[in-house]
């Protein structure tokens, strides 16, 4: 299960990311640069580094850059450097992540200042560099023991193990966290959505591969990134399919809430990229989203070369097929049981089918996804309870009445796919009770009108 890259991130996102590290790493810098100047600052004017100049004067004047006498010494701008170079070292070396990056930085910093001496003593001016190199020193000396702590350290991990798998707050939230992230491996109950694109390959035939590839990046961007702003993990992003985790990074006691929150608005965001496409390439994307809940192992998986964060259990693969379920039904968000027992009360949903694994002789049912609770209207929750006890007579094989239930859950001009599925299958099977393709019998088990779980 290795997990695609997903989208590099906007650039006027990157502008905010350095400007929320800088509270973090600008401060511990500005504390070090200040100290380190401060005690340099001090040696300064005590005269320390006087000697140093004196003799730095008299080999300028031998070697004929002061063909007029002794030069003005540039007792400001020594000072200047001082405190620069203090705070640009310590804010470099704490900053940057890599070490050879760190120590080009450094090098490059001494050699600017070393540099300038000799160029100013063409000018006839005097500058004295040592004070400026050792203050540097000093305080890239102090910046790399932070970066050794786990403290300095948690910018580079987080880094190399997340990358661009999490919004910029949720990155934020665990460089701020008072203790540090664990990715040593643990179990944890968390929510796995899955958005899957059912034409993919159709669009493929119909477009161009350049108007193809605008098409998935615009899916992408759609989905990828509006999930990680709502705190999900970006596990895998492809063209056809994007997974997230809600409740993966840290232990969250409304992952499950979480999800189906993010998935009403997904839907949203969907039916409005929908029409985009088609006003542009009069296309549009057939798609389905699924929220799975259950426990998975939680850690970094592969080799000090390749690696990853992930979670693995069976939800991973559960969701995926969920998602894929949408095209059975033509519906848009399915939910599985357990994530309903987690949302109990707080989302509106329709029971759609069950499901039967013989393996661990377990019984399931799937539900499609409507609203959050009190955001329906009574008619519509009317609507919503004719459809449920319509479902239930389907399931006992009572077929008239649940026609008739189905009957007065429609509305006249309203497109309700899932309605239209169980009417069909009703009609169906009130016409033709020995079909076949009717009831699907080979799928059906003899437990209440359940499927096998390896259908879905």
């Amino acid at each position: 299960m290795f997990a695609a890259k997903t989208p590099s991130e906007h650039p006027h996102l990157q502008a905010s990311l350095t400007t929320k590290f800088m509270r973090r790493y600008a401060l511990t810098a500005l504390l070090i640069g200040m100290i380190m100047a401060g005690v340099v600052l001090g040696l300064y004017l005590l005269g320390v580094f006087g000697p140093l100049a004196n003799w730095l004067g008299l080999v300028y004047q031998s070697s004929g850059f002061f063909p007029e006498g002794e030069a003005a010494r540039m007792g400001w701008l020594e000072i200047v450097l001082i405190t620069a170079a203090a705070l640009g070292a310590a804010w470099c070396l704490v900053d940057v992540p890599q070490l050879g990056h760190k120590v080009l930085v450094f090098m490059t910093m001494l050699i600017v200042i070393l540099g300038l001496s000799p160029s100013l003593a063409l000018y006839g001016k005097l500058f004295e560099p040592f004070s400026a190199m050792i203050s540097a020193f000093l305080a890239a000396t102090a910046g790399i023991i932070y970066a050794g702590t786990e403290q300095g350290m948690r910018k580079k991990v987080l880094q190399n193990v997340l990358g661009s798998r999490v919004s910029i707050s949720t990155f934020n939230e665990l460089m701020d966290s008072k203790t540090p992230p664990d990715f040593s491996g643990t179990t944890r109950e968390l929510s796995v959505l899955t958005v899957r694109v059912f034409n993919d390959d159709e669009l493929r035939s119909k477009l161009q591969p350049a108007e193809q590839l605008k098409i998935s990046n615009l899916f992408l961007r759609t989905t990828a990134d509006f999930l990680k702003s709502k705190g999900g993990y970006v596990d895998e992003s492809g063209p056809d399919l994007v997974r997230v985790f809600f409740g993966l990074l840290k232990p969250e006691v409304d992952h499950a809430l979480n999800a189906c929150r993010t998935a009403l608005e997904l839907r949203t965001r969907l039916q409005n990229l929908n029409k985009e496409c088609e006003s542009r390439w009069f296309q549009t994307l057939q798609f389905g989203v699924a929220v799975s809940t259950g426990e998975m192992t939680v850690g970094v998986y592969g080799s000090n070369r390749h690696f990853f964060y992930s979670g693995v259990g069976p939800e991973t693969d559960f969701s995926r097929r969920l998602a894929s379920a949408n095209l059975r039904y033509n519906s848009d968000v399915l939910v599985s049981s357990q994530t309903l027992q987690a949302v109990t009360g707080k989302v509106e949903v329709r029971p759609l089918e069950m499901f039967y694994d013989p393996e661990e002789e377990v019984m399931t049912e799937i539900y499609q996804l409507v609203a959050l609770a009190n955001q329906m209207t009574e008619e519509e929750l009317k609507r919503r309870d004719l459809f449920w006890q319509g479902v239930i007579f389907y399931r006992e094989a009572k077929y008239d009445q649940a026609l008739e239930l189905f009957s007065r859950a429609q509305v006249h001009g309203v497109e309700d796919p899932p309605l239209n599925f169980f009417i069909n299958r009703t009609q169906e099977y009130l016409t033709n009770p020995d079909s076949e393709h009717a009831e699907d019998r080979h799928e059906i088990t003899d437990r209440t009108h359940a499927r096998l779980l390896g259908t879905l």
